[in-house]
């Protein structure tokens, strides 16, 4: 397939842009590309002339632009990642027999449910749409903020109290940071009875193309039925599956019978029937 040059390092350089969370300066990028500067200079000014980056007054390095961001919100992008989100967690709900979301951080400060998938037990987690208030009770909502940068962290916790739900809930800063740092050096979060007496849950990251966390999967039960090691670990094997098939549905740009599906999740040890339920 032909490939027109021009669009392929101006796209090269906005993705570069995207995913600096400091932003790029012209410098830096015909270094890190190899180009001109005044190439670098003129590519970049013309995404901030179409709104697709922002170039800071002080610092002169490039941002991602507002009609970047609202190209990303359209519902015709958004759908496809949804509907795959939904197929995932509805399997791997079926394959754990207990409920499963997918969540994302988006503009706003909100925790939006991309996708939730109930258990079919009787004894089963509902979870709200709107997670933002409740995100640091959440397994989910931990594995967001830990990978929030750490200013755009404490603007959240400004709009968001760390209000006590249990006894068990986290109600301080120094407490919550200790739990963040938990979250990324193990990869994934945990919850036990923190917005819910009786309610535990686990959640993993989901990356996008570039590496960096946008979303998390996790998978809620009453704490009886999710508190041995091996429901534990079957838990977090499947979550892990399942993010590792959203995330190649990120990156799959063209058909291929080699790529993993959307559609396919791993199967998690069977687990064993309840011993009772009941209507939450």
């Amino acid at each position: 397939m032909p490939t027109v040059l021009t669009l392929d390092k101006s796209l090269s350089l906005l993705e570069a842009i995207v995913r600096s969370p400091q932003g790029l300066g012209t410098r830096a990028m015909a270094k890190e590309f190899n180009l001109n500067v005044a190439t670098v200079h003129n590519i970049a000014m013309t995404f901030v002339a179409r709104g697709y980056l922002r170039q800071d007054e002080h610092t002169r390095h490039f941002h991602a632009g507002m009609r970047l961001h609202l190209l990303g919100r359209a519902p015709a992008s958004r759908q496809p990642l949804v509907s795959a989100a939904r197929r995932v967690a509805q399997q791997l709900s079926g394959a754990l027999n207990e409920s499963v979301m997918v969540v994302a951080f988006e503009s706003g400060h909100r925790f939006t449910n991309l996708a939730f998938a109930p258990s079919r037990q009787a004894l089963r987690v509902h979870e709200p749409e709107d997670m933002g208030p409740f995100a640091h009770c959440t397994a989910a909502g931990k594995v967001l903020l830990a990978h929030l940068e750490p200013a755009r962290l404490t603007t959240f916790l400004a709009d968001h109290a760390l209000e006590r739900h249990t006894p068990s809930s986290i109600t301080t800063r120094t407490a919550l940071d200790r739990e963040l740092a938990h979250v990324r050096a193990h990869g994934f979060a945990k919850t036990r009875d923190e917005l819910s007496e009786g309610i535990s849950a686990y959640a993993v990251p989901i990356r996008d193309p570039w590496g960096g966390v946008f979303a998390a999967i996790g998978a809620s039960a009453p704490t009886m039925r999710l508190n041995n090691a091996e429901t534990i670990q079957a838990t977090l094997d499947g979550l892990r599956a399942a993010a590792a098939d959203i995330e190649a549905f990120l990156t799959l740009t063209t058909p291929d019978s080699n790529s993993p599906s959307p559609d396919v999740v791993a199967p998690a040890k069977p687990r064993p029937a309840p011993l009772r339920s009941a209507t939450r």
